[in-house]
């Protein structure tokens, strides 16, 4: 893949994630705020099930790859990840848009303390464009 096809597929996923992600907290606001919408553990279960239906369909089309995980593991990881959404659409109902995007982006650097205070590990750099500046592959991942 060139360069170019890289950084525009990149680009594509990023506006993808950003919009889609923006318009899921304004229709759960609006659903839970103005509406009065009371089931929040429904509207994480719709949000998980239309996730794994277009993760299903994303693998089929071929534009990403299925990895193999223990069950176990990803019994814990549904579990947290279950528990965090409900409690960030609690929070969206109780909260202003803003403060519920600042809360969710702290969510970052908290899981970086917990994983280097607790189990010790080491955050890599981010190289956002693959190539140096003299125009040679980084292969350092």
């Amino acid at each position: 893949m060139s360069a170019q096809a890289y950084d525009a597929s990149t680009l594509g996923a990023l506006a993808l994630s950003v919009s889609s992600s923006v318009s899921i907290v304004i229709v759960n606001k609006y659903l839970i705020s103005s509406l009065g919408y009371r089931y929040v553990t429904f509207l994480t279960s719709i949000h998980l099930l239309v996730t794994a239906v277009f993760l299903r369909l994303a693998a089929r089309a071929g534009w990403l790859e299925p990895k193999a995980i223990e069950r176990r593991a990803l019994l814990q990881f549904s579990v947290v990840n279950g528990v965090s959404i409900g409690f960030l659409n609690l929070s969206l109902g109780y909260n202003s848009v803003g403060f519920y995007q600042m809360t969710k982006l702290a969510i970052i650097p908290c899981t970086v303390a917990i994983q280097q205070t607790f189990y010790q590990k080491q955050v890599r750099s981010i190289h956002w464009f693959p190539y140096d500046r003299a125009g040679e592959v980084d292969a350092d991942p």
